[in-house]
């Protein structure tokens, strides 16, 4: 069982770390986008029957840049667009945010999230930042992520302040949506052991 975990928006690959630990030895590939240093060492490439895992804007980057590469599907608190339901004005602010004070910035983005303090000033890559706040703001995988024909798994936080309950209600109702009553916008750092019980579970339920 081979899983590819991708993260999120303003942090690194080791968001995963402690879910890893509760995957029971499975292999697993860690893409790492680039935003934030400090964290795992991160893969280009991973088996085309691997699990994908996205946490955020990496499920979007998975359905806009993984090529297909997966035999099943995980969202952790993750969306095929993200204006399409929030404000655009959110993440003009936050590009307002990163040029003019990015590390402040990024400290209100992690607190809102419920992951304070979750990487060093020196850390911030500042034009990937950018960048990734550009496939927010642009990025649209719907058609994408219907066309799917592979099962797929979402995990959501009811507390969730980035990705709200109704944004995942609304784009997950047709697949296996499992709620937690919170953990803010990290589950995978909040309730590690939660998201890898269904991760398991899920994959465990896959035809072979």
């Amino acid at each position: 069982m081979h899983f590819v975990l991708v993260h999120g928006w303003g942090f690194h690959a080791g968001i995963w770390t402690d879910l890893i630990g509760h995957l029971d030895g499975a292999e697993f590939t860690l893409v790492d986008l680039g935003f934030v240093s400090g964290g795992p060492r991160g893969e280009e490439d991973w088996p085309s029957d691997a699990i994908a895992v996205g946490h955020s804007l990496g499920l979007l980057w998975l359905l806009s840049r993984g090529g297909g590469r997966f035999r099943a599907l995980v969202s952790v608190q993750g969306f095929d667009c993200f204006c399409c339901h929030i404000a655009p004005s959110r993440i003009t602010a936050l590009k307002r945010g990163i040029e003019r004070e990015p590390y402040r910035t990024l400290e209100a983005f992690w607190r809102s999230c419920g992951a304070p303090g979750f990487a060093a000033p020196e850390a911030l890559d500042v034009g990937r930042l950018h960048e990734g706040l550009d496939w927010l703001m642009h990025w649209d995988a719907r058609s994408v992520k219907d066309a799917l024909e592979c099962p797929m798994l979402a995990l959501a936080a009811r507390d969730d302040a980035i990705v709200p309950a109704a944004m995942s209600q609304a784009i997950w109702r047709e697949a296996g949506l499992i709620w937690s009553p919170d953990g803010g916008h990290v589950l995978p750092l909040r309730h590690p052991r939660w998201c890898a019980r269904h991760v398991l579970e899920f994959a465990d339920s896959l035809p072979s």
